[in-house]
């Protein structure tokens, strides 16, 4: 049994038939039907409930599909961190989205300060949907994210808390006031970034922790999309406090809010990393907690 046939389990899996799965991994059919006969007698029962419908998983092949899965992402990743250290050359890749640079350099800068004669760190920013992909995937070695976010293959620890704010136009009835609750924002539209699991969703329009009644407004891919629809009036909208422009745009109101989860900015790794360099990375980025809390 190799990682060959792992991939071939995964494809039956994930496509329903041998014979799309077969197109899919572009070999013939019967070859594929032999390749799971074999993983069968190797591990020594049926994986799949073959009828004239498709291929349906026994229990036993749930659960090796479960393992394959993690074992074969695991050997992606680390050929694709190989190959990206052939074509950038040895150093640690670490990531964090636009908002967060600031937190990146300090921690990046402080690392290679303190540990010159190590790995050198290199920060990259990226798009906040695909930093945890990146990192499983190996495209990056660490990467400096604020929760929720999919933990699926991934270890990480909080570095730092801070509180979120409501963003207003600066005509809605509450800009003028100093502080309101979440509570008073119930029945609002609210900007919806696009491609939210449901955890994300229920963290950026407030209702992690207490469920509010609210309204859809436009869907937003960009800052700037968010925070112009708000200056338009058409919603308004929760950010981490660190995450507030320095200079707010004319028609915009910033006001803190009670009765929000705060914003739990965490730099994760790939649990299947071994490397001394991301566990000296990290350690390092724990003892410099202060250096990157901003509540």
């Amino acid at each position: 049994m190799d990682l060959k046939h792992l991939r071939y389990l995964l494809a039956v899996a994930d496509e329903g038939t041998f014979t799309k799965a077969a197109e899919y991994l572009g070999i013939t059919q019967p070859a594929l039907s032999r390749a799971i006969r074999s993983l069968e007698d190797a591990v020594g029962t049926a994986l799949f409930i073959r009828s004239p419908h498709g291929a349906e998983l026994t229990e036993a092949g749930r659960m090796l599909c479960r393992e394959a899965r993690n074992l074969v992402e695991s050997a992606d990743a680390a050929l694709a961190r190989v190959a990206r250290f052939g074509r950038e050359g040895p150093q640690l890749r670490v990531t964090a989205r636009g908002c967060d640079i600031d937190v990146l350099q300090r921690l990046v800068t402080s690392h290679n300060e303190r540990f010159p004669r190590e790995l050198p760190a290199r920060g990259s920013m990226v798009d906040w949907r695909v930093q945890a992909d990146q990192v499983r995937a190996g495209e990056a070695d660490v990467t400096v994210l604020r929760a929720p976010f999919d933990s699926r293959g991934l270890d990480s620890d909080l570095i730092g808390i801070e509180p979120r704010v409501a963003v207003l136009p600066d005509t809605h009835p509450l800009a003028g006031r100093e502080a309101i609750h979440r509570s008073e924002l119930a029945g609002e539209s609210f900007p919806l970034w696009s491609n939210l699991t449901r955890a994300e969703m229920k963290y950026w329009l407030g209702t992690d922790l207490t469920d509010y009644d609210w309204r859809p407004g436009p869907v937003v891919h960009d800052a700037a999309q968010f925070i112009g629809s708000i200056r338009l009036g058409q919603g308004v909208g929760l950010l981490a406090a660190a995450h507030v422009p320095e200079n707010l745009p004319a028609g915009i109101i910033v006001v803190p809010v009670a009765g929000l989860s705060p914003s739990q900015l965490r730099i994760a790794w790939a649990t299947s990393a071994v490397s001394p360099d991301v566990a000296r990375f990290v350690r390092h980025a724990a003892e410099h907690t202060t250096a990157v809390e901003t509540a």
